[in-house]
């Protein structure tokens, strides 16, 4: 693999919104339900809807509730969020 091969991965990782991630690891890996998700994250179960349709950003309030609730650092997950803004932004 080349650099070019290695930016495109990079690349293409960069257009998954973070709260699809995010999805796939409480629902998918974790079961569990989005109500209680959303009483971890202090947020209605129609906002963690949006969240991992993609719609609603991690605002830096959830991403310290994921933090303290599922693991990870705030930053982690802001940084998540900023990388995809930035790219989606171009």
């Amino acid at each position: 693999m080349d650099n070019n091969d290695n930016f495109c991965y990079k690349k293409n990782i960069n257009t998954i919104h973070p709260g699809i991630i995010l999805k796939m690891e409480l629902m998918d890996s974790r079961n569990l339900s989005i109500d209680q998700i959303a009483k971890s994250l202090n947020i209605s179960p129609e906002n963690v809807g949006d969240l991992f349709e993609g719609i609603l950003p991690i605002s830096s309030e959830i991403a310290r509730n994921i933090s303290s609730n599922y693991g990870g650092t705030p930053e982690h997950f802001m940084r998540l969020q900023n990388t995809y803004d930035l790219y989606i932004d171009k």
